[in-house]
Parts: structure tokens; C-alpha cells; sequence
């Protein structure tokens, strides 16, 4: 899927054809930027025409903007969300033309996903658009997964729903809430288990990845673009916010919360019911409300 867009004014002729978003931009992508992030800025060097919403203020190199169109205004996150809704509108567009059929089984499926024939699913689930599952696939009652690519030996138990649309929004110019749309996927990696009522949102411009032999439990929020590394363990009611980062081996104890946008690394064990409002260090525990460093008695 692709929009046109020209810069008349700008003589610079080329198309969209996607969503990024500054922290990992992508050539021929919109995306917007504020001041907060103006630092950012050198991440555009790697790529290509791009289309950048840009804050009122921001001092942008000539270099870049040679190589990019960008549109100042004091309302950057707004107006990149009225321009990815058309591609949203598109999307829907083209996912209404698929087919539905409701498989032997007693599931659901779109006529564009790819599964095995190995694969074992459930009555009541549904599966598409946009899915391709790797061997031996679990698939419980009542799971739905949308917009997805996933490796081998994966279980969804019952009811979770993967590739939900995140909930990211801003306000219009008269205080009215604006949806910004969900465009990017979900990958998982090989040996990965998804708990019952477990939601996993897709990326906002990204993807929202889980690696291989990740295990999730039940009743688990993942927001929209995590990242969870090899062999991360989230217990039950976990949230984990948008756009945070957890490392390999990371642990996640029951009722944690996590503030979108919090790294944690390697080996780091997150205590139940923690609030965690600052990235955690590796091979460190944290816990309370909010969650400090907490040193086991000898």
C-alpha cells in the first residue's frame, strides 16, 4: 500500500509508501518530531525521502532538509495522525475486500494468512488478516490474531487476542480525542506462549516484537512497539506500557506495572505489584510503588 505525495513547492516528487517514527525511521515513511525529541534529528541520515511533521522551532540541517520534506507546525503529532488515518482508511479498505471462512475446525480465517497444516486450532477463533504461523502452532478457544508472523511452537491459550490496534491518542484544535492509528505488526520468535485474555497490541509505526522462548501469563497488557527479548517471563496481570524495552531473561512479577517507554535489562527481576517509573539496570530487582532497588538480607 502506497499514497502519492508531492511537494509542489519544495520540487520534490515521491511517494509514501508506509509509517516510521524517529526513533527508527524508514526511507519513504511519514513520521512527525517534537523539540523533546529534536536530538533524534541525525537517525533521517540513514534514510531517504521521508515525510517529517516537525515542531515549530526545531533547527533542522540543511543536509536533511534537502533530502526530506518537512512540514513545520506547532501541532506535529496531530497532523502526522490526520495523514497515517489515510493509510488506515486504505488498509480497511482493501481488508473488507478478504474473505472470511469459517474453516472444519469451527475457526474463522482471512484468505490471505499462511499456517501449516500441523497447525491445531481451536472452535472460535480467528485468524487474519495479514498472519503467517510457523509448525507445530497451539491455538486455543476463542483467540484472535490479526496482522502477525510468528515462529515455530507457539501457543495462544484461550482467549488472547494478538495484533489489537494500540491506544495512543492526541487532541484536535478544539480538545477533541484523536486516534493515531496502529500501523505496524507483531513478530514472535520461535517457542513462544501467549497467556489466556492476554492482550498484545501491534506496533503504533513499528513492530511490537517478542523473541524466541518468551512465556507470558494470563491477563498480561503488552502496549503497543515492546520489545521483549529472549527468555523474558511476565507472570499474570503484568502491564507493560508502550515502547518499553525488556532484556534477556527479564523477569516480570505478578500485578507490575511498567510506564510506557522504560528500558529493563538483562537478567532484571521486576517484584510484584511494582510500579516502575525509571528504566531498571541489568541484573538488578526492583520493587514497591514506586519500584526501587531492592537488596535481599543476608
Amino acid at each position: 500500500m502506497r499514497l502519492d505525495f508531492s511537494s509542489i513547492e519544495a520540487e520534490k516528487y515521491f511517494d509514501i509508501v508506509g509509517i516510521s517514527y524517529i526513533g527508527a525511521p524508514k526511507s519513504n515513511t511519514a513520521m512527525y518530531i517534537t523539540k523533546k525529541v529534536e536530538h533524534l534529528l541525525n537517525t533521517l541520515d540513514a534514510v531517504k525521502e521521508c515525510l517529517i511533521f516537525a515542531e515549530d522551532g526545531i533547527r533542522v540541517p540543511e543536509k536533511l532538509m534537502s533530502s526530506h520534506v518537512f512540514r513545520f507546525t506547532k501541532s506535529p503529532q496531530l497532523e502526522y495522525a490526520r495523514f497515517a488515518a489515510r493509510f488506515a482508511e486504505e488498509r480497511f479498505k482493501e481488508e473488507k475486500k478478504l474473505k472470511f471462512s469459517l474453516e472444519p475446525a469451527g475457526y474463522y480465517s482471512s484468505s490471505d494468512i499462511s499456517i501449516p497444516e500441523d497447525a491445531y486450532i481451536e472452535p472460535g477463533c480467528v485468524i487474519g488478516p495479514d498472519v503467517q504461523i510457523g509448525k507445530n502452532a497451539r491455538i486455543l478457544a476463542g483467540a484472535v490474531i490479526r496482522r502477525a508472523t510468528i515462529g515455530d511452537d507457539f501457543i495462544a491459550n484461550e482467549y488472547s487476542a494478538i495484533g489489537t490496534n494500540g491506544f495512543t491518542m492526541t487532541e484536535d484544535e478544539y480538545g477533541n480525542k484523536f486516534r493515531i492509528p496502529t500501523l505496524g505488526r507483531v513478530v514472535i520468535g520461535n517457542n513462544v506462549e501467549i497467556g489466556a485474555h492476554d492482550n498484545v497490541s501491534c506496533g503504533s509505526a513499528g513492530d511490537t516484537i517478542i523473541e524466541d522462548n518468551t512465556k507470558i501469563d494470563a491477563l498480561v497488557h503488552l502496549g503497543h512497539d515492546v520489545h521483549l527479548h529472549r527468555n523474558v517471563e511476565i507472570t499474570a496481570g503484568g502491564i507493560i506500557g508502550g515502547f518499553d524495552i525488556l532484556g534477556n531473561h527479564a523477569y516480570v512479577g505478578i500485578n507490575a506495572v511498567l510506564r510506557n517507554r522504560i528500558i529493563v535489562g538483562d537478567n532484571a527481576v521486576i517484584g510484584m505489584g511494582a510500579t516502575v517509573t525509571k528504566s531498571v539496570e541489568a541484573n538488578v530487582t526492583v520493587a514497591g510503588n514506586p519500584a526501587r532497588r531492592f537488596e535481599r538480607k543476608k
